[in-house]
């Protein structure tokens, strides 16, 4: 954990398969998922994990949740929304599902919203965090493929939140993966200071975010 309070999953860089079989679980063991989900395992409630085709959601707080993740994506559409609330906390929500499921996807986060519904400051602006299957370059740069769950989540917070959202895609790879890559998305709120955040989306790439 850095001085922020916020644990750094991020690796040094990912190790090749090994001859050895020792040296490639512990490869395994230091992937950023397999981080929390140790985590879990051992007790952390501070962790939530969000299934392949589940949508989670939860209200963020220092001596509650802080840090939500799903993982295994490769293809699927990992899609987060930063909601604020009435009383000035932050909801989280994040949704993962297979890209031939989209209508459960807009469904589940429309639940999400219902749900919450009477503590959302509706005035806010969400901010709406897309990491979805993108197409490599031979650069090695990552471009956004064409994907219709950006547009259908965005009207469907338009049709909730007056003042438009503020959205973010980041692209990731699905071929020419290492034996090791991380497939998670992760938000980290840091403890101490719940306005600060750490995106570690697919393939480790960070974003460093302060909420408004």
């Amino acid at each position: 954990m850095d001085s922020s309070g916020i644990i750094n999953l991020t690796r040094k860089f990912v190790a090749p398969i090994s001859s050895v079989s020792r040296i490639n679980l512990e490869s395994i063991r230091s992937m950023p998922e397999m981080v929390l989900d140790r985590m879990i395992k051992q007790g952390n409630k501070h962790i939530l994990h969000v299934d392949m085709n589940h949508c989670g959601a939860a209200i963020i707080k220092s001596n509650g949740i802080h840090t939500v993740y799903t993982d295994a994506l490769s293809g699927c559409n990992s899609v987060a929304s930063i909601v604020k609330l009435k009383n000035g906390q932050t909801l989280m929500i994040l949704s993962h599902y297979v890209p031939t499921n989209q209508q459960g996807q807009i469904e589940a986060l429309a639940k999400q919203l219902k749900c919450y519904d009477i503590y959302i400051d509706k005035n806010s602006k969400p901010q709406l965090f897309f990491n979805i299957r993108g197409l490599q370059r031979p650069d090695g740069e990552v471009e956004v493929i064409p994907n219709q769950i950006i547009v259908k989540v965005e009207d469907l917070f338009k049709s909730v939140f007056k003042n438009g959202v503020e959205s973010s895609i980041t692209p990731y790879p699905t071929t020419g993966r290492k034996a090791f890559y991380s497939s998670a998305n992760i938000f980290q709120f840091n403890p101490k200071n719940l306005s600060e955040l750490k995106i570690t989306n697919v393939g480790e790439k960070e974003q460093f975010i302060t909420l408004k």
